[in-house]
């Protein structure tokens, strides 16, 4: 009897040491191993987006312009040259590929290929570092302001951006949606309907098919 007693009270110390040394060593050491394994898994899932994204944004920027280039014997020159242009003049760019002698479809074609790359890159790049990098916030702070300030977006909300692309650009509209919460592919049709409809408009002026009278 004393012995099974001697026994028990045995096998409780080993199960008490046991539980202490679980709840003392083993779960903190845990924890960490838990949080750093969220951590990889979150950059992960960044990068997987930010390479899905860029492999679009590739295929958009150069891969359909030059392959249909290719196709219809455009000059590789003038086909980079409307590229280029459409970065720093945006729907404007239209001109400069009237004036290359181009085909009206073909201009329009490329140049909303690039905008759309544009805004499609600028919405993952905000949501990979708009938080966290203070140069991004800054240039989000400055787009909220001017959806602010301007009456279309106020009033037409994400359907606005049709109208705010001419007055406001690819660069800024993406910002504008992002900030706002707007639904994102919402978003990027209207961005993209605008962009085409002010690129349409330079393109029939260019031509002069649309002859506008300034007084």
């Amino acid at each position: 009897m004393i012995a099974g007693i001697q026994m028990w009270n045995y096998v409780r110390r080993i199960e008490d040491c046991s539980r202490n040394f679980t709840s003392k060593h083993y779960a903190p050491s845990i924890l960490p191993n838990l949080q750093q394994d969220n951590r990889m898994n979150h950059k992960k899932s960044w990068i997987i987006k930010l390479a899905k994204t860029i492999t679009i944004v590739t295929a958009l920027l150069l891969g359909i312009p030059i392959s249909i280039s290719q196709a219809l014997g455009i000059p590789l020159s003038k086909t980079l040259s409307l590229i280029a242009s459409t970065f720093a003049l945006e729907y404007f760019a239209a001109a400069v590929g009237a004036g290359l002698g181009l085909n009206p479809a073909f201009i329009l074609l490329v140049t909303t290929c690039v905008a759309l790359s544009v805004v499609l890159l600028l919405l993952t790049i905000f949501d990979i570092v708009g938080e966290k990098s203070k140069k991004i916030s800054n240039f989000l702070l400055k787009a909220r302001k001017k959806a602010q300030k301007t009456k279309i977006l106020q009033k037409y909300g994400v359907y606005g951006l049709v109208f705010a692309v001419p007055l406001l650009g690819f660069y800024i509209c993406p910002a504008i949606a992002w900030t706002l919460g707007w639904r994102r592919s919402l978003a990027v049709s209207m961005i993209t309907v605008g962009f085409a409809l002010a690129s349409s408009i330079v393109l029939l002026v260019s031509t002069g098919i649309l002859k506008i009278q300034i007084l």
